[in-house]
């Protein structure tokens, strides 16, 4: 077992039950590569939106190498950095910031709940709850922040710091607005 995983596990409070095994996300990802020699794209070549899939599978993918030993996902980082930044987010809120239904978030909540990085504490009211890291998980995300800063480096070598803000903010342009 990685030493990583190991220091996740030793924090488990010895009250509950161990969260059931999940397999390793970099044990499911087959090997991808962006762009096949001697294969016609036709149109896909022009779509933004494909562009975007692609490059976005070839990032998750070298996340996944990054990470994977600490079994966090981009999501499951989102959603501890959104935790620390917010201490006392509800579950419902989270799941909103998150875009992703409020039962996935309960499932995230209850893996860093079980793991001794995240706590939930009384709102008052009974169907909801505030978020807080334990020190432990701030402690832990203080590990992936590196691990996704130098993942982030990696995969963006090709670009210079203004092409990368450049990129941020052209991404951010196709984000279509709901309302």
């Amino acid at each position: 077992m990685p030493k990583q995983k190991t220091d996740i596990l030793k924090a488990q409070p010895k009250t509950r039950a161990a969260a059931p095994k999940r397999q390793s996300s970099t044990a499911q990802l087959p090997t991808f590569n962006a762009r096949i020699e001697g294969i016609d794209y036709g149109i896909l070549d022009e779509l933004t939106g494909y562009a975007v899939r692609r490059a976005q599978l070839s990032i998750y993918a070298d996340f996944s190498a990054s990470l994977g030993a600490y079994d966090i996902t981009p999501q499951r980082f989102s959603s501890l950095v959104i935790v620390s930044n917010n201490p006392g987010i509800s579950q419902t809120r989270l799941a909103e910031v998150m875009g992703i239904a409020r039962s996935g978030v309960v499932a995230i909540i209850d893996n860093f709940e079980q793991a001794g990085l995240l706590e939930r504490q009384d709102s008052g009211d009974r169907r909801s709850y505030n978020l807080h890291l334990t020190k432990e998980g701030q402690k832990q995300l203080e590990k992936y922040k590196q691990a996704v800063k130098e993942h982030d480096d990696r995969v963006s070598q090709q670009l210079s710091v203004k092409e990368r803000q450049q990129l941020r903010a052209l991404l951010g342009k196709l984000c279509i607005d709901p309302k």
